[in-house]
Parts: C-alpha cells; structure tokens; sequence
C-alpha cells in the first residue's frame, strides 16, 4: 500500500467512519479497508473507506451482504469497481481520486 494512499483516505475521513453502520458504528476510523478485495493494483484512493474497527468486522464477517448493499464491499469481478458509490450516513458518495468525495445519486435502498 502507497503511503500517499492510505494518509489521503484517512484524511478524507476527517476522524469519523466512512460507512457509519447504524447501531454498529464507534466512530472513530482505524481500519483501511479495500471496498473490492486486494488485488495487485487495487491500492487506490477511489477503493479505500477509512472505517472503526465495528464496521469493518460488521460487513467483512457479520453482514457481508449490508456490505454489498451499500456499495462498501464490491465484487472481484467487477471491472467499473472505482466508479461504484457507497452509502454512509443518509447519503450515497462517489469517492474521487484527489480523496475527496461528493453526494451523488445511488441505487434506491431496500
């Protein structure tokens, strides 16, 4: 993993969990996590969440299905796998290789 990487997701994060699962979340973000499994080539920006160590559990060995569902788990398959947004906290995010992100339109949540 590119150090450049890592720091600009947990920077983006700004101290709070980038997928803030209700009623699981602590907060603060101490996980990178890959939204599609690591692969060589995949340490991007656009597929890091800076996540608490309770979401990241949640959705790598809890719930992986929520985790698919809001976009932070992408399958190995997918090739689009950069563009895909996440859902966090009421929005649905599209994560930009600068490490910033912006609210955008998403599937409709079940």
């Amino acid at each position: 993993m590119p150090t450049e990487v890592y720091e600009t997701v947990m920077r983006r994060a700004q101290g709070r969990c980038e997928a803030g699962i209700e009623g699981v979340c602590t907060g603060a973000p101490e996980d990178w996590h890959h939204r599609q499994r690591r692969m060589p080539g995949n340490d991007q920006v656009q597929n890091g969440l800076a996540l608490c160590r309770a979401c990241h559990h949640h959705i790598t060995f809890i719930s992986p299905a929520l985790g698919k569902e809001r976009g932070l788990v992408v399958s190995a398959f997918a090739h689009d796998y950069l563009d895909r947004p996440y859902y966090s906290r009421g929005h649905w995010w599209l994560l930009a290789e600068d490490g910033t992100k912006a609210v955008t339109a998403g599937p409709e949540m079940a």
